[in-house]
């Protein structure tokens, strides 16, 4: 009995043994032919993809063709710019320019390339024509001839509306509120709102900008004749110092008080000397 059982056993563990080598073929098998597949359908596509790019990069390299020829037949940079004529047609040479000295490597018959500004009439402007000269000329234009306050008709620095805060006197004292006392005034303090602007009263040099604590950015002008004027309590401040300036240019525009006028509020500080003695500034205003 146990040898037959033996036999049993055997002939079992080898049918199941062959049933096991007919399963492993047949998953090498599927494998081998998903992996055929996919190889056939990649080499198709790669066909595919091959067969349909190729009449593209013909019909591109056709295109950049037919646009080389185009851009041969059209002037070049260069031809353009030998076509360039300044004023009466004479040609001109980008290439080089020339300094004015003499000296330079421009050739006799090679002019210096026009240039245009605000005062400078157009290339293609035949007939003559006045434009208003600009502040920096006007400015170039007093600072040529010496300068003369005649003493009359002198700009308000503000409007003359502004109230007066404290009045201009020096025959005797007067109050101011901040400071809780009177004492004299050698200028006329003006009340106005922050970021109004402050115009030159008349012609002149900037002779200082300074910083004081009193009257805070603070411009000193000569105005020829002995006098000067000075605009106190300013801010975005417009002019340097030994700038010229002429009547109603914009000088700055008013500040935030200092702590000596906190009370009174913002203002514009105006003083004015003559031969460095103070004079009351209203006298010297035009009607």
């Amino acid at each position: 009995m146990d040898n037959k059982n033996t036999d049993k056993i055997t002939q079992f563990e080898t049918k199941l043994r062959e049933k096991n080598k007919k399963k492993e073929r047949g998953i090498v098998i599927t494998s081998a032919v998903f992996v055929l597949a996919a190889l056939t359908l990649t080499g198709m596509y790669i066909s595919n993809t091959r067969g349909s790019e190729d009449p593209i990069v013909e019909d591109i390299t056709g295109l950049q063709g037919d646009l080389s020829g185009e851009l041969m037949q059209t002037p070049g940079l260069e031809q353009i710019e030998e076509l360039q004529v300044v004023d009466s047609g004479t040609v001109e040479n980008p290439g080089r320019t020339g300094t004015g000295s003499g000296d330079d490597s421009t050739t006799s018959d090679t002019k210096k390339p026009a240039t245009k500004s605000s005062n400078t009439l157009s290339e293609n402007t035949s007939e003559e024509t006045t434009e208003p000269l600009s502040e920096e000329a006007m400015s170039g234009m007093v600072e040529g001839m010496s300068l003369s306050f005649s003493g009359m008709n002198m700009l308000w620095p503000v409007s003359m509306d502004n109230e007066i805060l404290i009045p201009y006197s020096m025959d005797k004292a007067v109050y101011f509120e901040t400071l809780d006392q009177y004492k004299y005034n050698p200028a006329v303090v003006i009340s106005a709102e922050v970021g109004t602007p402050v115009v030159a009263v008349s012609a002149g040099r900037i002779t200082g900008r300074y910083w004081d604590y009193e009257t805070g950015w603070t411009y000193e002008m000569d105005m020829g004749g002995g006098y000067k004027a000075y605009y106190g309590q300013l801010e975005y401040m417009q002019k340097d110092e030994d700038t010229y300036v002429v009547a109603g240019d914009v000088l700055g525009y008013v500040a935030n008080p200092t702590m000596y006028y906190s009370e009174e509020g913002s203002n514009l500080y105006f003083a004015m000397t003559k031969d460095g003695k103070p004079v009351y500034p209203m006298d010297y205003v035009g009607e």
